[in-house]
């Protein structure tokens, strides 16, 4: 038996990773675009787990999964999940990343649906130091765009923090404006996209990281998994009070300090905070086992 995990193929998708690596045990995993499931063979002996983008064709396979590791973003996010509603497919399994997010997508049908949250590699908790790789006072991983409020951030670190001895390293795929306009201050690295292990291994280097969520739709409703992999690395943590920090540490029971939404307009970090010990029950691998998706895989074979 084969799982096919589908995806857009336009972003990071850190699951496959672990979906892989769960399941290759007992099946045989491959993933990739619409086109390359279009060339798999042996279709009715294989399950199509999709990363839910806009699914509407039809699928010939044993078992179709759509996985909700998101919400739509960009232009019209609501109208976008509005259509996926109603235009994409009906699977035989629906899994969505925490209940808030399947409230908004609000399927009214008898489809299974289970919760599977955010996880983090089992390799995460030891992870060490890489002197090759920048480190710095502050570092944030992620997409470095306008949308995300990340324009304002990098501003107020430049306009409040300048003076300082300090460093800010951004991690991700940067606009070009925000990057022209920031990337002359000596201060201010952008690595542009790394790996998965170097970007942590640049957190592992730094001293306080920034999540950063814009409060709004669908932001307000992800788990942000920086937050989670901020945690497990054990690092201070510097958080505007988006819904989704707020409650992703609430539930974790992660400490946090909470900033304004420029984070440092009004911070002077100077000891390390507590850290919590979330040990490995943000593992990937227990993640997926608590999630009884293998279980109703089983069932529905």
């Amino acid at each position: 038996m084969n799982i096919f995990i589908l995806h857009p193929g336009k972003a990071n998708y850190p699951e496959i990773a672990a979906y892989r690596n769960f399941f290759s045990k007992e099946f045989t995993v491959t993933d990739g675009t619409i086109q390359q499931f279009d060339a798999v063979g042996n279709k009715q002996d294989t399950i199509v787990w999709c990363i839910m983008g806009f699914f509407p064709k039809k699928l010939t396979a044993r078992l179709i999964i759509h996985d909700y590791r998101s919400l739509s973003v960009g232009y019209f996010p609501k109208t976008k999940d509005l259509i996926k509603k109603y235009l994409n497919i009906k699977p035989d399994i629906r899994i969505f990343q925490n209940k808030r997010m399947e409230q908004a997508m609000g399927f009214q049908d008898n489809v299974r649906s289970l919760t599977l949250p955010m996880g983090v590699p089992d390799w995460i908790f030891n992870l060490e130091a890489d002197s090759s790789l920048p480190g710095g006072t502050y570092c944030y991983i992620g997409e470095i765009t306008r949308e995300r409020g990340m324009d304002k951030v990098i501003n107020a670190f430049k306009k409040y923090r300048s003076n300082e001895k300090e460093t800010l390293i951004l991690v991700g795929p940067a606009e070009e404006s925000i990057k022209k306009k920031f990337s002359n201050q000596l201060n201010i690295i952008f690595t542009g996209k790394l790996s998965q292990l170097d970007a942590l291994k640049v957190v592992k280097n730094s001293s306080f990281c920034i999540s950063r969520i814009p409060h709004k739709y669908p932001y307000c409703y992800q788990a942000p998994t920086k937050l989670l992999e901020y945690s497990a690395l054990q690092k201070n943590i510097l958080c505007n009070n988006a819904l989704s920090n707020t409650e992703t540490a609430r539930l974790l029971n992660i400490d946090i300090i909470i900033c304004p939404d420029e984070i440092f307009t009004a911070i002077a970090p100077s000891a390390p905070q507590s850290k919590t010990q979330l040990g490995t029950s943000i593992d990937w691998n227990n993640v997926i086992q608590n999630s009884e998706i293998y279980e109703t895989i089983r069932s529905k074979l």
